[in-house]
């Protein structure tokens, strides 16, 4: 009997040792899949057996409902970057010790900074130190800052709006949203604007103050005498003539940049084209005695170009050439095939034009020689008309002179 006992005590012992070692196993890979959750990975099993088994359903649950939060952080992280990648203005984030936490691209790219700027601090990563300046006060006041900023050493020298607006992270940690907008296309085109008003304003004053002077010596002197009287209206009627032209070139060159102006454009031969236009300018050239050299390229191809436009274009280097080329001249007017581009251009003979000049002739109302364009009659628009037509064409313009050489200025179009 008490060996009966003894083997009941066994078995009972075994049974309890196994379920143990059973009760052991599962709790280690709950353990472990609770550790492989809390490091943040996905375990392969979350099947548990026995009692636990209900700890790795829940595990499960767990691990989906993280995968799920990870995607979202993921996806939000991504969104982040490419918001913060496709933004023109240049974005960074400064924490309360006034070192970087983040800055975009266009931050990198628009003050030179290496790729990886992190935990460095904003006077040394910027080198501008009415940034920090900035984010001081923001971070002190809890108020915005804004400010225009020109960083030298640049051409141009660039100009950005900043913005500084106080903030805190997740952590409730203060820090500082910076944003830097570059305006400096938007300061240029406003000086463009306010010297194109001013020429403007500038070239209508002068024939505007001879009209009136002339028109109230008509009114003060009712008996002048028929000479007199015919000179004023000649002297009236020449700066009529300048002002209407300086009008028309104006309301063209607004059209050509407002692009309101279209195009009716047709299949141009080149050579019959260039043929036609010096011949319609014979009697000019032979009333001052200057020769009208051709010097057409064979077997050039055809253009698509508006014809009325891009007569004015060469009407208008002829004309130049012709005021600027003394008598017993030779004005060369040529068309060539270079570089794959249809090129028609006039060389004059006369005085040229200075190197420092040169780059600027396409200008709105820059003349290197003012007293002698303004007597000429010219507006001080005709190379800038020409530049926008053959932009319009799809081409470009370009000059090359050696002063007391004369001048050549070239259209290159598209060839069809």
């Amino acid at each position: 009997m008490s060996w009966l006992l003894g083997a009941l005590l066994i078995i009972t012992l075994l049974v309890w040792l196994g379920r143990e070692i059973f009760f052991r196993q599962c709790a280690e890979k709950l353990e472990s899949l609770l550790n492989e959750l809390a490091h943040g990975r996905e375990p392969v099993d979350f099947q548990i057996e026995g009692a636990l088994s209900v700890h790795g359903k829940q595990a499960a649950l767990v691990a989906r409902e993280q995968t799920h939060l990870r995607r979202q952080r993921e996806l939000a992280e991504a969104n982040l970057q490419i918001i913060l990648s496709s933004m023109q203005e240049g974005v960074l984030v400064a924490d309360s010790r006034r070192t970087v936490r983040l800055a975009n691209p266009a931050a990198i790219k628009l003050f030179n900074l290496p790729a990886n700027v992190f935990g460095q601090p904003v006077l040394d990563t910027l080198r501008e130190p009415a940034v920090d300046g900035m984010i001081a006060a923001a971070l002190k006041t809890g108020e915005p800052q804004e400010s225009e900023l020109e960083i030298a050493g640049r051409k141009p020298p660039l100009i950005l709006v900043v913005n500084v607006t106080p903030m805190r992270d997740a952590t409730g940690e203060a820090g500082a949203l910076v944003m830097f907008r570059d305006i400096t296309r938007l300061t240029q085109l406003e000086q463009v604007r306010r010297e194109f008003v001013a020429n403007v304003s500038h070239e209508l004053r002068t024939p505007l103050a001879i009209f009136q002077g002339y028109v109230e010596n008509l009114q003060d002197a009712p008996d002048m005498s028929p000479e007199d009287r015919q000179e004023t209206f000649a002297i009236l009627a020449k700066h009529s003539q300048r002002l209407n032209a300086l009008v028309e070139d104006l309301l063209i060159l607004a059209r050509l940049e407002a692009r309101q102006h279209e195009m009716e454009f047709e299949t141009l031969e080149v050579a019959d084209f260039c043929r036609e236009l010096a011949r319609d300018w014979a009697v000019r050239f032979k009333k001052k005695n200057v020769t009208l050299h051709l010097d057409i390229a064979e077997r050039l191809p055809v253009i698509e170009g508006d014809r009325m436009r891009l007569e004015q274009v060469l009407n208008n280097l002829l004309d130049n050439a012709l005021k600027y080329t003394p008598e017993d001249s030779t004005i060369t007017f040529g068309a060539a095939l270079v570089n794959g581009m249809v090129d028609l251009w006039v060389k004059d003979e006369g005085q040229g034009i200075l190197s420092a000049d040169l780059p600027h002739i396409f200008e709105r109302f820059y003349r290197a020689d003012k007293a002698r364009s303004r007597e000429l009659g010219g507006t001080g628009l005709g190379l800038s008309i020409v530049k926008h037509i053959a932009q319009a064409h799809g081409g470009s313009v370009s000059a090359e002179s050696t002063y007391g050489q004369g001048l050549a200025v070239h259209v290159r179009l598209p060839r069809n």
